[in-house]
């Protein structure tokens, strides 16, 4: 059966020669390979431009177009609007260069394209140490939660072009939290959303949004999304936030965590 829709695959990268081999190999050796996979880095320092120059060859071998660019960015999601503005398929999921993706996961997020190809698709994400031991597998929620909290595991998304021609990109104004303002944007006009329950990314600890420092950014960050869509109990998710916050620092600053193990 002939491949028909063109999936773009967005990486954004900084200093990340430790975890982007495995987050490019990962897309170079998907079972459904009709792929456009572009990489935004940010000007590393270290050797991961060198890693990811390394496979252009590869991917030229499986027939899939492989770019990337090299620059200052203001930030992860500048990064991700330049992946954006470049990204031709009908279909675009991002994942981050300390992420790697199941080797169905383009597949099985196109068995659910093709019900609706103008929903929003997401699917399972294990949550993962550094050593890749899984300690976490974290399934959607009903999207209506959104009131409360980010409903969804972005790495683990996909998202149709036509939609982000519609609601736009990410608001480069939050450092943290624009794919929940992107997902608000995307509710907010009527956009539908399919689940899965299959694991579609593993997802390491050692992120920006798994930083004790960040999760007060966050927070902040999610209270102004809610507060700007008039949610009532924006104020209440705050405060329950920070507590739960508070817990997660405490336990990370005074009991050694399992997780990082």
């Amino acid at each position: 059966m002939k491949e028909k829709t063109l999936v773009s695959i967005i990486t954004v990268s900084y200093n990340s020669e430790t975890t982007i081999k495995d987050t490019i190999e990962s897309v170079l050796n998907q079972s459904y390979q009709n792929i456009e996979y572009i990489i935004i880095d940010g000007q590393s320092k270290d050797s991961t431009l060198q890693i990811i120059k390394s496979y252009e060859n590869s991917f030229s071998k499986r027939g899939i177009t492989y770019s990337w660019i090299s620059e200052p960015d203001k930030g992860i999601y500048e990064a991700m609007n330049k992946g954006l503005k470049k990204a031709k398929g009908n279909l675009i999921g991002i994942i981050n260069s300390d992420d790697w993706y199941e080797p169905d996961a383009i597949a099985s997020i196109l068995n659910l394209n093709k019900t609706n190809n103008q929903a929003i698709i997401s699917g399972a994400m294990n949550r993962v140490t550094h050593q890749k031991k899984v300690y976490k597998t974290m399934y959607n929620k009903n999207i209506v939660n959104i009131k409360s909290y980010m409903p969804i595991n972005h790495p683990a998304t996909f998202v149709p072009k036509s939609v982000y021609e519609k609601v736009g990109n990410f608001d480069e104004s939050y450092q943290l939290s624009a794919d929940y303002d992107f997902i608000f944007r995307a509710f907010n006009n009527n956009t539908p959303f399919l689940f899965t329950k299959k694991v579609i990314v593993n997802m390491r600890n050692t992120g920006a949004t798994g930083q004790i420092k960040n999760l007060w950014i966050s927070a902040r960050e999610d209270y102004n999304i809610q507060k700007k869509n008039r949610i009532k109990n924006a104020f209440y998710n705050y405060i329950k936030k920070q507590l739960f916050n508070s817990l997660v620092a405490f336990r990370d600053t005074f009991i050694k965590p399992i997780t990082n193990g």
